[in-house]
């Protein structure tokens, strides 16, 4: 990523160079910088009120404009497609710590900021990011400054303890415990068995066919005070060590996404949307993308 960046600065600065070799003067430089810092309160405006279409009007549509956030690289186009994720955001707000801007030529901006930001979800989990560098050039295109390179190195940690409803994830775990019936496919049931456990809970999975077992899995559910979630370690028989993330956001409705993408939810590739229909059925939701795939109904054995 620092090899790209710094080629595509080298390129830029070049190319100033041959077409627009005259320094640029206080006065313009201070010119250049009200209009920059236009584009830039604006870009964080969008990004406050969840504003996709505020955000993304900043960038350059064109094959020219990259985005890398931290290491993953996006076109203008994979941003567009993005965009859904803002529904999971209820509002952020923006301290800006520095910010520097540096003049490449007339045309040129090479914008960077040192900020932190706080988060709230609409599914009531709140988060902070901090630190957040951002590194941008702004061009100027056709009396227009527009964003054609954004580098965005964050580090985003959820609110520990923070619950909007007061949800008490310990005791609403407990709602588990029990056996349930998952009939997953023409003479397949899937039987999880969910015993507590100090805090948490210890299952057992099996899936049966016509009778006889076809596979087993383990898991361990436990309470992670330090994020406000619980943490599921699953073996399927024979398969490697499987990390889940499990929270409810209200006192029937729960999510499940990868363990790995806790810190960025709207990141994370699948997730479940769960609720409790009564004491003795849950449903979840399979998501894949943004979109529905399937939804599973579970039913209590005994």
């Amino acid at each position: 990523m620092k090899t790209k960046l710094i080629l595509l600065v080298l390129l830029t600065v070049s190319f100033s160079c041959g077409t627009n070799n005259k320094p640029v003067s206080d006065a313009q430089k201070e010119k250049i910088k009200g209009e920059v810092k236009e584009v830039v309160n604006s870009f964080i405006k969008g990004i406050e009120e969840a504003n996709a279409d505020l955000v993304m009007e900043s960038f350059l549509d064109s094959p020219d404009f990259t985005d890398i956030t931290n290491g993953m690289v996006f076109s203008y186009k994979e941003l567009m497609a993005m965009k859904p994720n803002f529904d999971a955001i209820l509002n952020q707000k923006c301290t800006i710590v520095n910010e520097k801007y540096t003049f490449l030529d007339k045309l040129t901006v090479l914008y960077t900021a040192e900020t932190k930001w706080s988060t709230n979800y609409q599914d009531g989990h709140s988060s902070i990011t901090d630190p957040q560098a951002f590194l941008i050039i702004f061009k100027e295109i056709d009396n227009r400054w527009k964003m054609i390179y954004l580098v965005d190195s964050n580090v985003e940690k959820n609110v520990p303890g923070e619950s909007p409803q007061g949800l008490n994830q310990v005791e609403l775990m407990k709602q588990m415990v029990g056996i349930w019936k998952l009939e997953s496919a023409k003479d397949t049931t899937i039987y999880f068995d969910f015993k507590p456990y100090g805090t948490g809970l210890e299952g057992t999975l099996k899936w049966m066919n016509k009778g006889k077992m076809v596979m087993e899995a383990k898991q361990l559910w436990g309470y992670d005070s330090k994020i406000d979630k619980i943490t599921i370690s699953m073996i399927v028989k024979g398969t490697d060590l499987e990390i889940i993330a499990f929270w409810f956001t209200s006192k029937s409705k729960f999510i499940v996404i990868p363990y790995c993408d806790i810190s960025n939810p709207d990141a994370a590739p699948w997730k479940y949307d769960g609720e409790f229909k009564s004491p003795d059925v849950y449903v979840e939701t399979l998501i894949v993308n943004n979109k529905a795939v399937k939804t599973d109904t579970y039913n209590r054995a005994k």
